[in-house]
């Protein structure tokens, strides 16, 4: 016998499992090979956008770039191939290092990886959208590991200030 306060409960629970049952069925309609196409294309658009911004310093012969193969594994991407992405002055170096697509708060993250610490990539579209619009309202944005949250957008200002932070060199 249901009284009113486990009625109250079971209509909330009633509530839940449409909405579950709504995003499980959503994210079985995914065209997961597309999603992974999308993905690797955004590490690499990503890749030459940042060649850009440090073009100056690697003809003048400062920073050296290079890539390196990667294999990613997941649950529903499955495995594939991309780069990490290593950005070298002398011995000292910061590797962008993929880590996948399907993470929550975001549609792609990649870890920065550097002598004086840690940064992550969060690939996310603006708050309130869903998954569904990540192919056209994506942006990058940088975060600490420690915090769940974007710090900021990212920009060419932005990247390199995390950049010389990451390698160690600190402003006068």
């Amino acid at each position: 016998m249901a009284t009113n306060n486990s009625a109250a409960i079971l209509d909330l629970i009633r509530a839940n499992a449409q909405k579950l049952r709504a995003e499980q069925e959503e994210a079985n309609s995914v065209d997961w090979s597309a999603r992974r196409s999308w993905w690797q294309q955004e590490i690499q658009k990503l890749y030459g956008d940042l060649g850009e911004v440090l073009r100056p310093l690697a003809e003048s012969g400062d920073l050296q770039i290079s890539r390196r193969p990667q294999t990613i594994h997941e649950e529903s991407l499955g495995q594939y191939e991309t780069e990490a992405l290593e950005l070298s002055i002398g011995r000292r170096s910061v590797v962008l290092k993929p880590i996948g697509s399907v993470i929550i708060g975001g549609v792609g993250r990649i870890d920065l990886l550097g002598p004086e610490g840690t940064a992550r990539l969060i690939l996310a579209t603006p708050d309130g959208q869903g998954d569904r619009e990540y192919k056209t309202n994506a942006k990058w944005h940088v975060t600490a590991p420690s915090r769940p949250l974007p710090l900021a957008e990212m920009d060419d200002k932005t990247f390199l200030e995390l950049f010389a932070q990451l390698i160690g060199i600190r402003g006068e």
